[in-house]
């Protein structure tokens, strides 16, 4: 456990998804997501409930305010972002889980081939 560095999922047109769902947020919103990300790059495998959990397979979530941000953990530094959304309701639907799943197996597929190079 300890620090991670933290990746952005980018798909291959070179759109950031998570980026631009922050964006998008009040900045009240925005700030808290951020501040919850630098807590992910400080604490690691170490995120607990309130600020994150886990949510089954390889996916965590980070819990800002009415935010998700999903996550997984990749090599031994990484702590890569593949999707955020808005929660309404009490729990995580499907539809978000699989949408991170099938970025998050892009990403590991797209290292694996070269594609993205993470860098060490």
């Amino acid at each position: 456990m300890g620090k991670k560095r933290v990746v952005y999922y980018v798909d291959e047109r070179g759109r950031n998804p998570v980026w631009e769902h922050i964006q998008s947020l009040s900045a009240a919103e925005r700030n808290k997501c951020l501040e919850y990300i630098a807590y992910l790059e400080e604490t690691g495998e170490g995120v607990r409930r309130p600020v994150g959990d886990y949510l089954g397979g390889k996916l965590y979530e980070l819990r800002p305010k009415t935010t998700r941000i999903l996550y997984f953990f990749m090599l031994r530094n990484d702590a890569v972002l593949v999707h955020a959304f808005r929660k309404t309701s009490r729990e995580v639907p499907q539809s978000e889980i699989h949408l991170a799943h099938r970025r998050m197996e892009e990403f590991v597929k797209r290292v694996e081939t070269g594609m993205i190079d993470l860098g060490g």
